[in-house]
């Protein structure tokens, strides 16, 4: 990754070539970061991603040291060297997210699925971590009871 100083004594050249490194690596690096929703669900968490264009091959997905890695590739399936694109937003080249793993998922139970461009993985909560409602006791009537 390229650091960028602000230095207020560089010369218009200096600051061009700066500018020039700086545009330079973000050219090259096609690295991009897909779009996601992340529900707290009863039993699991979810997170869906959006990679429209890509295919499931074209997926990795690692758990490592309490975080969940998801990485790939979309690749360009466009026109031939005789057809010129005149406008393109679509994101091509390779993807990275990196997210954090609550202490109450359990790794081994991540599960994954991919359809229509749209990569959902769901994380179960561990048992012991599941929220439990607690329903709460009449006293009046059961001091009443004791005395019966």
């Amino acid at each position: 990754m390229y650091h960028f100083e602000l230095k207020p004594n560089r010369t218009h050249n200096q600051w061009e070539r700066e500018f020039e490194k700086l545009f330079d690596v973000f050219s090259k690096e096609d690295l991009y970061a897909p779009a996601c929703e992340i529900l707290d669900e009863e039993k699991s968490y979810s997170i869906s991603l959006d990679i429209p264009g890509a295919t499931k091959e074209d997926i990795n997905i690692e758990v490592k040291d309490n975080h969940l890695y998801i990485s790939g590739e979309r690749k360009y399936h466009g026109k031939t060297d005789k057809d010129y694109v005149l406008r393109s937003e679509r994101r091509y080249g390779k993807f990275s997210r990196v997210f954090s793993l609550p202490k109450n998922v359990n790794p081994d139970a991540i599960e994954a699925r991919f359809e229509n461009g749209v990569l959902d993985l769901t994380l179960p909560k561990e048992e012991k971590s599941q929220t439990r409602k607690i329903a709460i006791s009449d006293w009046s009537k059961a001091g009443t009871e004791l005395k019966s």
